[in-house]
């Protein structure tokens, strides 16, 4: 054995691993070829697009703005095309009539999320707009739906309480775009106006507000911006996975994704521990009570079911049996999700309206 070994030289294992690298790329070059190459050339149905470089995809040619880049991609292979995005085949849809028949003709096909790494850090992993679609998601939308709809309009008590909030923080508002304007000074109304959102949400939510001054809310609320941008430019690590592996920009970038994430939904869970231990049943002082009173009537009623089988039937034609997939968990990450969704919709058609009036 010692012989054995003594005769295989350096230069025979350089040229083994050199071998064994060598058949590995032509094996990924062979794969990418056959997945990627040969289909555009042979009559398969695939749609159109640009060529696709082994490894990284499309990536690059995407930049920082992927819709600018779309409108110009739609110009060349039209509507409908497909990039390659590191490993991940994309069909991109672009323009409202394809649009249009994919929401409403192609619902299902087109109600879910890939499983990206980003989307698993929103609203600690049980995001509603960024889950996968199947009956915990079904179930986890028909909470949402049914709970913002008895607070906002079912009940009158709740939606007398909503005109409340949004009256004192446009009074509030007024007040302090007064005083910034005195004088005839010149200020960005674009902060303010996401907090002014922030604040009636968080009212609507939590059941308080916060000053405009408040160091702390503006720093959560800053967070916003940042989630925007990475989920809007697209994450690299999404697919890319590997580049989580070593140290590089992508990573960091990554990182705080993450960390921006766990900040915003720490807060809000911390409201979720605070209306655990003071909710009082029949009292809906705000969203989160409501949530929690919904699901707790349903774990109830499942409570009940595992004693007596006839409660399943009854559930069943309430509608609420889908809801026993979820759990307690799911009523920050739902807070969460609304309060998140809001600010940046809403506070900048705010600024396009005022915008309008001032012109």
């Amino acid at each position: 054995m010692l012989k054995m070994h003594e005769e295989v030289s350096p230069s025979y294992t350089y040229s083994l691993l050199l071998s064994v690298l060598c058949a590995l790329v032509a094996i990924y070059v062979f794969k990418w070829l056959q997945l990627w190459i040969l289909p555009r050339w042979s009559e398969a149905d695939h749609p159109p697009g640009p060529f696709p470089w082994p490894i990284v995809g499309n990536a690059m040619q995407i930049g920082s703005s992927p819709h600018l880049t779309f409108v110009e991609l739609s110009k060349k292979y039209g509507e409908i095309f497909q990039i390659k995005l590191g490993s991940q085949k994309v069909v991109v849809l672009n323009g409202d009539r394809v649009i249009r028949h994919a929401l409403l003709q192609k619902g299902p096909d087109f109600a879910g999320r890939p499983g990206f790494s980003s989307f698993k850090c929103v609203s600690g992993g049980r995001s509603l707009a960024f889950g996968l679609y199947n009956e915990r998601w079904k179930a986890h939308r028909k909470l949402a739906q049914s709970t913002v709809r008895a607070f906002s309009t079912g009940n009158p008590d709740t939606k007398s309480r909503l005109g409340h909030h949004v009256l004192s923080e446009t009074h509030e508002l007024i007040k302090l775009f007064s005083s910034l304007g005195e004088e005839g000074k010149y200020f960005a109304p674009g902060r303010h106006l996401v907090v002014a959102v922030a604040n009636v949400m968080s009212a609507v939510c939590f059941g308080r507000r916060y000053s405009h001054m408040d160091l702390e809310f503006q720093a959560l609320l800053s967070n916003n911006d940042k989630f925007s941008k990475t989920v809007g430019a697209g994450s690299l690590v999404d697919v890319m996975p590997w580049l989580q592996r070593f140290p590089n920009p992508v990573r960091t970038v990554f990182s705080d994704f993450q960390q921006v994430n766990n900040e915003f939904y720490n807060f809000v869970h911390s409201k979720f521990i605070q209306h655990l231990k003071t909710a009082v049943w029949g009292v809906t002082r705000d969203m989160m009570d409501a949530f929690i009173h919904i699901l707790g009537e349903v774990n109830e009623k499942s409570f009940i079911m595992s004693q007596d089988r006839m409660e399943k039937k009854e559930e069943v034609k309430n509608g609420n049996s889908g809801l026993q997939l979820l759990e307690t968990e799911h009523i920050p990450a739902t807070v969460c999700d609304i309060f998140g969704a809001s600010q940046d919709t809403l506070s900048t058609s705010l600024q396009w309206l005022i915008f309008f009036l001032i012109r």
